[in-house]
């Protein structure tokens, strides 16, 4: 199992104001990336909430990147580092550079967490998202983050009518996240070990 982690992804995220730390390997008690991706298909009796960031007004990113900060402090994905650095994890491709590689649609993306350290200036809807680190051009946000523990999930997207993220808290606790855990595990297309992490994730899950 690789951990490797491309310099390009790295010197993107330090554009996008952030400080690339380790990649995390899979744990069982940590929810996959493609799991906590699915927390925009929960209903709001699963404790889903949402914050939505319309296109009208003026600076679309920088009421973004307001909503997400506040978010994340207030939801706990946020852990402080020894330095008083904030810190969380980032679901990322850990494939090197993968738009330029021949063939990419043959080999599955490598899904892992990434443990990143928020910078004293950073922009995740304009810088991050226009490098493809935190999405598909500037103020078009599609990225899935968790807290250090996993037990708070946030996942970003853009629609018609504006950006925003969806989050919940005790991903292992969610039936639909473990209904989709379980579907990921009998992917042919996902790599083989993330539909191992599913499965190890699924089991750790019963009960809790």
């Amino acid at each position: 199992m690789t951990t490797d982690f491309p310099r390009e992804l790295e010197d993107k995220l330090s554009l996008a104001g952030f400080s690339f730390l380790e990649v995390v390997e899979p744990r069982d008690d940590l929810v996959p990336c493609l799991v906590a991706r699915y927390v925009t298909y929960l209903q709001l009796d699963d404790g889903r909430w949402d914050v939505a960031v319309k296109h009208e007004g003026p600076d679309l990113g920088g009421r973004f990147n307001a909503e997400w900060e506040r978010a994340a402090r207030e939801r706990g994905l946020f852990s402080t580092a020894r330095d008083g650095r904030r810190e969380f994890l980032l679901g990322l491709d850990i494939r090197a550079d993968v738009a330029n590689q021949e063939g990419e649609d043959e080999a599955p993306p490598v899904y892992r967490w990434v443990r990143v350290q928020v910078l004293d200036a950073w922009d995740i809807a304009g810088v991050g998202c226009a490098t493809g680190v935190f999405g598909a051009g500037a103020n078009n946000p599609t990225f899935g983050a968790a807290s250090l523990s996993g037990d708070v999930v946030m996942a970003a997207s853009y629609w018609q009518a504006g950006i925003g993220f969806t989050g919940a808290s005790h991903p292992e606790r969610i039936a639909t996240l473990r209904e989709h855990a379980q579907r990921i595990a009998s992917y042919d297309h996902v790599e083989l070990a993330q539909r191992q992490w599913a499965e190890r994730w699924l089991a750790w899950s019963q009960g809790r």
